[in-house]
């Protein structure tokens, strides 16, 4: 053992930062281990002790051979010197030697404090021995039961084995049917896909259908809303002719027929007018005395529904009664058997059963708590074999998801590939529906061309007919009176532009405004020379050459030949001088008669 705190088993206090000795305690009182804590920590101390350093295939990795460290001309030396060293099996088994030291200093430790709680506490020895005795098999209940000999944790072990085979068969049976069903599951999930993918496609075509017979139905409905309109048309027009009919009918019946034998008239419309007043009451007694019929039926029809459900309700009243009064008879009697039986006969064996099964519930909740410990163990067991074998289906399920993702990948090429092929297929219909739209506007525009054509034909038509009129001189005839009338017009203007004498206004020569003088603003008429130099293009006050003048007298109504060049006037070197201004807009008549 060793000396001081670990041969007493007590640990040793924590000391205080400042270094004095003394224990740097918390709030309240230390805690002290109890000889159960003591035990586990031992348990621990072994199982690390094993696991780590007493197993043979912990010291295995020493044997292999070490690695050489490639060595590149290239890298560089500093950043070698840098690097971790990787530490050869020699340093490891050095360092593995001295925790595994450190392990069996602290199992001595631990055991030491074990020693010291068994001689504190001896009452403690068979829990605190059970904690070490058991094992992965060989649980604390076994090593409870009393009976801790070789034979019997053998049988015990014997019986898990034997419940364990059975749970194997039971779970592989699960496995086999849960096998079974997955590829159940993954055939319908196929079918699925596959009925999915035909649905989505019907979906599609369905939505196209719907949609054209969408329009056809609109059109329909346009069609028949049209029919309707011009069927209300049709049927106003008719009551108007029928109304139009009635009323040249009375028309012709007041103005024709009631005009010629009024006394006639009169006699046989007072008789028909009785008729019809006796045939009207006769219709209508008829019409009272079948209302007063259907009345009566209408009636008796309905009291005899009323008498047929009165009858059904009644039968089924009268059947509940009966089997109530039936029940009631038979509880009534049941009863008086069931209180004869209990005050009058002999007690059975099953009352003592149950009397000693009411002395038996106090006893009941502790074999209750047993059995759901068992069950709790049993269902720990089943939970660490369930996780063993999860574990152990982890690989082929991955490898199984693998190949659920790589054909999930292929169906989504190849859904990609179909999505591309009807994209074509939608754009080699749309080139389609293009190049014959282009041919139907070409042929649209050939008819526009020929249509273009025959109004042209018709034109020149039309022109060659107003030329051959106008060269046969119809429109001649046509205006001769009305060149009668412009050549009579032409003689009285001819008379009114004969020359008149000077004559001043007589007005205040100044205006009233300003005072300046007005005289020659409101002179009327032209001198004798500019009218006879208008009237006579020969004159001498016409410059010697009547082509210069622009007079719209009658002497320039025969210039119509003279080309408007040789009117202007000539300025030096040649040149022709600017435009004069233009004449007054006036109509010129030639009185020639053809």
């Amino acid at each position: 053992r060793q000396s001081g705190s670990a041969g007493s088993g007590r640990p040793a206090p924590p000391r205080a930062p400042g270094g004095e000795g003394r224990p740097a305690r918390a709030m309240g009182k230390a805690r002290r281990e109890t000889p159960t804590e003591a035990f586990e920590n031992l348990r621990q101390a072994f199982d690390t002790l094993k696991s780590n350093h007493v197993d043979a295939w912990c010291w295995h990795e020493y044997l292999s051979d070490e690695p050489e460290d490639s060595d590149d001309e290239d890298d560089d030396p500093e950043m070698e010197q840098l690097k971790p060293k990787k530490r050869s099996h020699m340093d490891r088994l050095k360092t593995h030697l001295l925790t595994c030291v450190t392990e069996l200093n602290r199992c001595a430790q631990a055991a030491d404090t074990a020693y010291f709680h068994m001689c504190v506490a001896p009452t403690e020895m068979k829990p605190c021995v059970i904690i070490l005795g058991t094992a992965g098999d060989v649980d604390a209940d076994m090593l409870a039961s009393g009976d801790a000999s070789p034979q019997k944790i053998m049988a015990m072990l014997q019986q898990r084995l034997d419940e364990a085979h059975e749970k194997i068969t039971l779970l592989e049976a699960e496995v086999d049917e849960l096998k079974t069903k997955l590829c159940e599951t993954m055939a319908e999930s196929e079918d699925r896909w596959q009925r999915w993918q035909r649905t989505a496609m019907l979906a599609e075509d369905t939505i196209t259908k719907l949609d054209s017979m969408t329009h056809a139905f609109n059109d329909l409905t346009a069609s028949r809303d049209q029919l309707a309109d011009d069927y209300r048309d049709l049927y106003l027009r008719h009551l108007r002719a029928s109304r139009m009919m009635v009323h040249k009918g009375r028309q012709v019946l007041r103005d024709q027929v009631f005009k010629c034998g009024r006394k006639e008239n009169l006699f046989y419309s007072f008789h028909g007018f009785i008729q019809t007043l006796q045939q009207e009451k006769e219709e209508r007694i008829r019409r009272e005395h079948e209302a007063e019929r259907d009345r009566v039926e209408f009636a008796l029809r309905n009291e005899v529904k009323f008498l047929l459900g009165e009858q059904w309700r009644t039968r089924s009243t009268l059947s509940r009664l009966v089997g109530e009064a039936n029940r009631l008879k038979n509880d009534r009697r049941n009863f008086a058997l069931r209180i004869m039986h209990k005050h009058r006969r002999p007690y059975e064996a099953l009352e003592y059963c149950l009397w000693v099964w009411e002395l038996w519930q106090p006893i009941r909740p502790q074999l209750v708590l047993e059995k759901a410990l068992d069950a709790e163990s049993a269902s720990k067991n089943a939970y660490i074999q369930q996780l063993v074998q999860t574990s152990q289906q982890l690989p082929p399920l991955a490898e199984r998801i693998d190949e659920l993702q790589e054909s999930l990948l292929a169906e989504k090429v190849a859904h990609d590939v179909s999505r591309k092929e009807l994209t074509e297929r939608g754009a080699r219909m749309f080139g389609i529906f293009l190049e014959h739209l282009r041919v139907h506007r070409m042929q649209e525009l050939a008819v526009l061309g020929r249509i273009h054509e025959v109004d042209v034909a018709d034109k020149k038509e039309r022109i060659a007919v107003l030329e051959r009129e106008i060269a046969e001189d119809k429109h001649i005839h046509a205006l001769k009176g009305m060149v009668v009338d412009l050549e009579s017009n032409l003689r009285k203007a001819l008379d009114r532009r004969k020359q008149r004498a000077f004559v001043v206004p007589k007005s205040n020569p100044n205006c009233p405004h300003c005072a300046r003088e007005n005289m020659f603003r409101t002179w009327r008429g032209f001198s004798k020379d500019t009218a006879a130099s208008d009237m006579d293009p020969s004159s001498p006050l016409s410059g010697g050459d009547p082509l210069l003048r622009t007079s719209s007298s009658l002497g320039s109504l025969n210039m119509a030949s003279v080309s408007p060049r040789m009117l202007l006037p000539a300025q030096r070197g040649g040149k022709l001088g600017p435009l004069p201004e233009p004449p007054e807009k006036r109509g010129t008549f030639s009185a020639i008669w053809r």
